[in-house]
């Protein structure tokens, strides 16, 4: 009987869906763009996959969204990032043939999901920080 359980805990254990991670080096990345004001990480669903989210509010300086948006994009094009998805003003989706199945997005902040935060908006306020010179960006392995 425990030889079964066993097999069984090893067959269930063994079919576990393990949460894919962005390589440290993608990480790396997102932390060169600007000044990161804050960090976060996450599990969750992405379909039926398991997926790790690591979400960074960087301060690009920019006076305009846009203007922030799009200093973060050039940088990681700069790092042979290319665009997969461009929806500018709000959003560019990026992949690196470097990591193999990594992607970022980059969003302006009025789009982002840190607005429901509060450890996001405790930092920007705590910095001062202008709301327009932030970019929210997402490192995660998928599409």
């Amino acid at each position: 009987m425990t030889a079964i359980a066993l097999v069984i805990s090893l067959l269930v254990g063994g079919c576990a869906q393990q949460s894919e991670e962005v390589d440290p080096g993608v990480l790396e990345e997102v932390n060169k763009i600007g000044t990161v004001i804050w960090e976060g990480r996450k599990e969750g669903l992405m379909g039926s996959e398991a997926v790790v989210t690591h979400a960074f509010l960087v301060d690009v300086g920019g006076d305009t969204e846009e203007e922030s948006l799009g200093k973060a994009v050039a940088y990681l094009q700069g790092r042979n990032w290319t665009t997969k998805l461009d929806s500018r003003p709000q959003n560019v989706w990026l992949k690196s043939s470097r990591w193999k199945g990594a992607t970022i997005a980059a969003y302006a902040w009025s789009v982002s999901e840190e607005h429901d935060q509060p450890e996001a908006m405790k930092a920007i306020e705590s910095q001062g920080i202008k709301p327009t010179a932030l970019v929210s960006v997402y490192a995660y392995v998928g599409w």
